[in-house]
Formats: structure tokens, sequence, C-alpha cells
């Protein structure tokens, strides 16, 4: 049981330790979302772009980021929602060896809580646009799987002292 415990932990570590999300989840016009990603130590640089996704479609000039100006390899970037928008965002990711990698990979990718697209031959992130007629939003977390996962296995291995 203790190595089906120990197992678990590490399967579920590296999702624990990367993040890639944005927020807000869903915005209005005028509001601003934040996209960020974690990325390994051979990533030099990561250029964002972001298009929407429904009529009209445009695509805006792309934002470019060296890891030098990162905050321990977190990029971080913003984004100001404009009228009729209906924002996807994607990365691509330069690595020392001048190879490039773009996120997300395809629609059948799984990013824990993020929605995965295709416009054109491209794959973006869909940001969600908030409904006329929606509440206001929830003050309550809701944790993700993974965090509820690693929670629990924690309190199971201190619990067994």
């Amino acid at each position: 049981m203790k190595w089906l415990t120990v197992f678990t932990l590490v399967m579920f570590l590296p999702s624990a330790v990367s993040e890639m999300s944005h927020s807000p989840d869903e915005v209005n016009e005028g509001e601003q979302f934040t996209a960020l990603i974690d990325t390994e130590e051979d990533v030099v640089t990561v250029t964002f772009y972001v298009c929407t996704l429904e009529d009209p479609y445009t695509c805006y000039k792309p934002v470019e980021q060296d890891r030098k100006d990162t905050v321990n390899g977190r990029f971080e970037f913003t984004y100001e929602v404009k009228n009729d928008d209906y924002p996807g965002y994607k990365y691509e990711l330069e690595k020392e060896d001048n190879s490039t990698e773009k996120i997300p990979a395809s629609e059948y990718s799984y990013y824990e809580g993020m929605k995965v697209v295709k416009m054109g031959d491209d794959y973006y992130f869909k940001v969600n646009i908030k409904s006329q007629d929606s509440e206001d939003e929830s003050l309550l977390y809701a944790p993700s799987i993974i965090s509820s996962i690693s929670i629990l296995i924690i309190i199971v291995l201190t619990g067994r002292r």
C-alpha cells in the first residue's frame, strides 16, 4: 500500500509543479486576462499569440518574452479583451537548440481546466466570454483535481506516523 501511495504521488508531481493557465476564466469586453506558463530551463523565449476565434477573425501582433525577463521561469502575458472579441491564445516556445514547440499541440491534448479549439492549422486555448445574463462570479474557490489529490495524499502520509 505504501508503494502505491508513493507511485501515485510521483505520477501527479510533474503536473502539480508545472502550471499553465489563464485568469480569470471568463471575461467581458474591456477586461483583461493573464495567461501564464512555467517552462523547462532549456526554453529561452516564449511568443504569445492571440486571435479571435469567431467572426470577425483577427490575429493580433505576437508578444515575445525572454527567459531573463521572467520570475523563476514563469512567463506571463496580459491581454485586454476588445469589442466583439472571442479570444484564444497559444504559445510558441523556442529552446536553446533553436527548436520550437507549439502549445497547445493539438485539439486532443489535455490541459486541466482549459478548452482547446482549432482555428485553421493551429490550436488555441479558448477564453470564455461572460454571457449577458450570467450571475456574478462565485467567491468560493474550486481547487483542481490534482491539487485535491495531492492534499489528500499528504494527509494520508502524515496520518500514518
